[in-house]
């Protein structure tokens, strides 16, 4: 498929690549259009966190995905000279345009959407729950930190195992409860979250006030946990997928990065 050649600002597509590459995986997403330019990252198959930002004009929408030799060339010392930047695909290419003081470059690679590995509910982690409340983020992150000290002491005192211990997450219209809980003893109509990605979600998404929403999935008793945020023109989203024992095995997380 071949598409126009679409002009990114540079300062935009580096810091929304900055922003995207922490904790993720090998490969970012790059959704453009109509009127805005978002890069996503997943975290482990439980954790989306995205970074949108107004784009001037309107782009007919489509998805690059971006290997790490082309995030690592753009967001270092060597992009920082770049004057203009433009993506386009050809076929089955996509094409990166670069400029600097210089000349013009080009760098290309294989677009192949199933480079970029997503889990199965992954359309419904874009989605806006339709009941969100207002939070403050000190408040929030207060809760989740005093619940991950609570599971410290669950595990030490009766030696349960880490991937047993979740944070219980309570979301009404208009009341959120987090409290640590072990997921061994669950009880039915609450959903569960791994700590340490609710740890890593507010580590990322940080603002006086952070938008906040839970959104039931149709199967498995499980639910999307959304954190949304605007900062300097960024409009923030990390969206969790809840845990239970079943989807434990399912997706297992990664080692911890440091």
């Amino acid at each position: 498929m071949n598409l126009p050649s679409i002009e990114v600002e540079p300062r935009i597509m580096r810091t929304g690549l900055k922003r995207a590459m922490a904790r993720s995986g090998e490969t970012l997403l790059c959704a453009i259009g109509p009127t805005s330019i978002r890069f996503i990252g997943i975290t482990g198959l439980r954790m989306m966190v995205s970074w949108e930002h107004p784009m001037t004009g309107r782009a007919e929408p489509h998805f690059y995905v971006f290997p790490r030799l082309a995030i690592h060339l753009l967001t270092s010392m060597l992009g920082q000279g770049l004057e203009k930047i433009t993506l386009t695909t050809a076929g089955q290419q996509v094409i990166l345009g670069l400029r600097d003081e210089r000349g013009q470059y080009e760098l290309r690679w294989h677009d192949d959407l199933r480079q970029f590995l997503v889990p199965p509910e992954f359309t419904q982690m874009l989605v806006t729950p339709p009941s969100m409340i207002d939070t403050d983020y000190l408040s929030l992150s207060d809760a989740a930190h005093q619940a991950v000290a609570h599971l410290g002491t669950l595990q030490s005192t009766y030696n349960l195992p880490k991937e047993k211990l979740a944070i219980r997450v309570d979301f009404s219209a208009s009341h959120l409860t987090l409290d640590g809980r072990t997921i061994i003893h669950g009880a039915s109509g609450t959903y569960y979250f791994d700590p340490r990605l609710i740890i890593r979600a507010l580590e990322l998404i940080k603002s006086n006030t952070l938008r906040v929403g839970m959104m039931p999935l149709p199967v498995g008793r499980r639910a999307v946990l959304t954190l949304l945020a605007n900062q300097e023109g960024w409009h923030m989203r990390c969206a969790l997928l809840s845990i239970g024992m079943d989807t434990q095995k399912l997706y297992p997380l990664p080692t911890t990065q440091k």
